[in-house]
């Protein structure tokens, strides 16, 4: 099982990757997090419950208290790592970010704000997750 979370204290970006992640059959009901902490705190837990699921993650760099880079690395410690699939989401157009990006073994793309169709359809072709959208 593939359960979508974003991650993003911007309600109307929430809104619209929620919108757009069901409009592209990636995840009908999408959880979201406006506090980094608080989707870390239920991964977590979720874990710690044995479910078995693996996790695509929609999450914004900026945000106060933990920031994406602070998740990131929270997640990259966690022994469960290989289940966590990220899409850097955000409006930094800044090489550095892409760049920082890259050294995470979590990190799957970065893309830019706002999420489009063609994001969504590429997505659903990254290696790692694609066998959950396979049509039969």
């Amino acid at each position: 099982m593939l359960e979508v979370i974003i991650v993003d204290d911007d309600q109307i970006v929430v809104f619209i990757q929620k919108k757009m992640v069901s409009n592209h059959e990636i995840a009908s009901n999408p959880i979201s997090f406006s506090a980094a902490v608080d989707a870390l705190n239920y991964i977590i837990e979720e874990q710690q419950r044995k479910k078995q699921k693996e996790y695509l993650i929609l999450l914004d760099i900026n945000m106060p208290k933990m920031n994406g880079w602070e998740f990131l690395n929270c997640l990259e410690s966690h022994e469960e790592k290989s289940n966590y699939h990220i899409i850097m989401v955000t409006s930094s157009i800044d090489s550095k970010d892409k760049n920082r990006a890259k050294k995470y073994s979590t990190v799957r793309a970065f893309i830019e704000k706002p999420i489009s169709a063609l994001d969504c359809e590429n997505i659903k072709e990254i290696s790692e997750i694609s066998h959950f959208f396979e049509r039969v």
